[in-house]
């Protein structure tokens, strides 16, 4: 597996097949209690290469104008987590800890990173 996806994954709180989905992200949902309540999953397929570029150019904007459209503002970006798809497992990362290693990667902060994708 790509190092990128490597790095990224390691930050899964939770795991499950990804034959599984809708059951596990109901899951993680209802075992979150508070600190995910009413949580938003927001879905992501890695690809097999080329990962830390997908993450950056593709991924990166898009995550920053949701979170910063939906009040899931950054850098905690609240009641959201990311249900990651990698072959055939289901990875549950909390956005915030995705943001900060994508701000790391990008080297732009989390004020910068609203100025440049956040809405308009």
């Amino acid at each position: 597996m790509d190092a990128a996806a490597d790095e990224l994954l390691r930050l899964a709180f939770d795991r499950a097949p990804a034959m599984e989905a809708n059951q596990a992200i109901a899951r993680i949902r209802d075992a979150a209690g508070d600190e995910l309540s009413g949580a938003t999953s927001y879905e992501l397929v890695l690809p097999a290469d080329n990962v830390r570029s997908f993450l950056l150019d593709y991924t990166l904007p898009r995550l920053v104008d949701y979170l910063e459209s939906s009040g899931a503002k950054l850098p905690h970006c609240g009641g959201v987590f990311l249900s990651v798809f990698s072959g055939d497992t289901l990875h549950f990362l909390h956005a915030r800890d995705v943001v900060e290693l994508l701000s790391r990667w990008s080297g732009l902060s989390m004020a910068e990173l609203k100025t440049r994708y956040g809405p308009k």
